[in-house]
């Protein structure tokens, strides 16, 4: 094997990457979308620790969803 071909990716291994990275951006937007209800929930709790809840809930689930929507959209575009 000639130097070049050693240092490339397997055509299935992009086939693969692209795939997650599709699969993580969706799985991201939708975590993303069910984070929204989760901080609205915060103006109806009745209590103190039922709001702190809902908002740490909320927030953390909207960073996770964010963060793979960032990856995913990264990783499609730097293999593309």
């Amino acid at each position: 094997m000639t130097e070049e071909k050693t240092h490339q990716e397997p055509e299935h291994h992009l086939h693969y990457t692209k795939r997650d990275a599709e699969t993580q951006t969706a799985l991201g937007i939708f975590i993303t979308v069910i984070s929204i209800p989760v901080v609205i929930g915060t103006f109806w709790a009745e209590t103190a620790r039922a709001k702190a809840v809902n908002v740490i809930a909320g927030c953390v689930l909207l960073a996770i969803g964010i963060t793979l929507v960032v990856w995913g959209r990264k990783t499609i575009k730097k293999i593309s």
